[in-house]
């Protein structure tokens, strides 16, 4: 994890050996030998900060699949051991989903942000300038699909506010910006629904998966008994221990069948098979990067102080099923009389929609390196 965008990463294979450079840095990692056997392939982790240029070395034990990519503030690496994954794909950027597993030692560097290395410390970055949330980004390589879910609608109306405003004719007019946002950056969208129309939950990944989207993003509004409460706050498909969350997520899944919850049962084998195929670790980059620009977006734009209630991990059934990386974005809290006027107005809704698609093209945006140690 990376304190502000990283400059650029070098990359480079010697024998048994991944290289990792990045300039302008300063480090807070130990050196360290990994503990416990779900660190291996990793025999050990050498990093050192030697005037301003940082120099990680991750050595392998026999061979050694790695994909690399980097992103908003993170370099992810991941290693296979042979056996398992020679070659392992790296994250979905735009459309890799059918190439092939030609090895790749040559491939160039990765320019965005992730790091996961086991047991690794919080990175301290002193980067350049960052870019203002409102630059715009080249478009993606790959003509990525990104499927926008206005959340609730016909005969479910969602939270509300106290004096009527209705969570899902908020979310609509939201996703309906998000749309002509994403189209303007160069980027595909479609949405689940463009009209007050009740869709069952599992139809909303379904739709997104028969499009083949490289991206699902549900909108939504929040509630909370405290009406003092306020803020953003984006979650992704996992379980956990959180009152306010499952209390969150019991409202959100109320219209799964019109009225209950799902069994647990079915939510926990999905969730295990989503952690399995990583969709998880993707999500939740994607929800900081939409944490992050959203309240940047709209500091920066209409100079509105908004809070960053964070990336969260939530039993949220409208993203269960879904084949690629799924969030979901509450964008305020309609609990709150101040933050409902807000939420109802044209110019804070265009705010929060250009944050969420800045932050959605520099998830596709990044890039990754694929090969062998």
């Amino acid at each position: 994890m990376l304190d502000a965008p990283a400059p650029r990463l070098q990359m480079s294979a010697h024998g048994r050996e991944l290289w990792i450079d990045l300039d302008r840095t300063a480090l807070r990692m130990p050196s360290l030998p990994p503990l416990g056997r779900d660190a291996m392939p990793i025999r050990m982790l050498h990093a050192t900060t030697t005037g301003g240029h940082t120099h990680i070395i991750v050595e392998v034990a026999g061979n050694t699949g790695y994909a690399i990519v980097q992103r908003q503030r993170e370099i992810v690496l991941r290693l296979a051991p042979a056996g398992i994954a020679t070659n392992p794909k790296p994250p979905p950027v735009a459309r890799h989903d059918h190439e092939d597993d030609d090895d790749d030692d040559d491939a160039a560097p990765a320019p965005s942000n992730v790091a996961e290395i086991p047991h690794a410390q919080p990175v301290a970055i002193h980067p350049p300038t960052p870019e203002t949330a409102t630059t715009i980004i080249n478009p993606p390589i790959g003509n990525p699909l990104v499927m926008i879910d206005p959340g609730h609608g016909g005969y479910d109306p969602g939270t509300q506010s106290s004096n009527g405003i209705l969570e899902k004719d908020v979310a609509l007019a939201i996703s309906r910006r998000l749309y002509y946002a994403l189209k303007a950056r160069g980027i595909r969208a479609q949405m689940t629904r463009d009209s007050d129309a009740f869709i069952a939950l599992p139809e909303r990944t379904r739709r997104a998966n028969v499009a083949d989207a490289d991206l699902f993003v549900s909108i939504h509004l929040n509630s909370s008994p405290s009406a003092a409460t306020t803020g953003i706050e984006t979650y992704y498909l996992n379980n956990t221990t959180d009152r306010a969350t499952i209390r969150l997520a019991r409202m959100e899944n109320a219209g799964v069948s019109g009225a209950s919850a799902p069994a647990d049962g079915n939510l926990n084998y999905i969730l295990a098979d989503l952690r399995q195929n990583y969709k998880a670790t993707e999500a939740a980059s994607l929800a900081r990067m939409i944490e992050a620009d959203t309240v940047n977006d709209l500091d920066s734009q209409l100079g509105i102080d908004v809070t960053p209630l964070g990336a969260k991990m939530g039993p949220f059934y409208v993203l269960v099923g879904a084949h690629m990386p799924a969030v979901l974005v509450e964008c305020g809290f309609l609990s709150n009389y101040n933050e409902a006027q807000r939420l109802s107005s044209a110019q804070y809704q265009e705010a929060l929609a250009v944050g969420i698609a800045t932050a959605v093209v520099r998830y596709l945006n990044s890039e990754a390196s694929v090969g062998n140690l």
